[in-house]
């Protein structure tokens, strides 16, 4: 039977591939923010250009840059749909 077919016996093995779910860490050793896939199977915690751990960012928007350490300012938009 092809592919897609209503055959019972068939096995999907390609459920959720396409789930992502994107978190926000710190690179420590590079003072960097980091955006990975938690998801993702080569994901290990760790900064992709050093290899140091991770930090996962836990507030909702970091007050400090970890760079420079002075305060972020964050500014909050409406979607677009709103904006009109």
């Amino acid at each position: 039977m092809p592919l897609g077919s209503s055959d019972l016996d068939q096995i999907l093995t390609d459920t959720n591939l396409d789930y992502a779910e994107y978190r926000l860490f710190i690179c420590k050793k590079e003072a960097k923010f980091v955006h990975a896939d938690i998801q993702d199977k080569e994901f290990e915690g760790r900064c992709s250009s050093d290899g140091s751990d991770l930090m996962e960012i836990e507030e909702r928007f970091p007050l400090k840059c970890p760079h420079c350490n002075n305060d972020l300012v964050i500014e909050m938009i409406a979607p677009l749909e709103e904006q009109t």
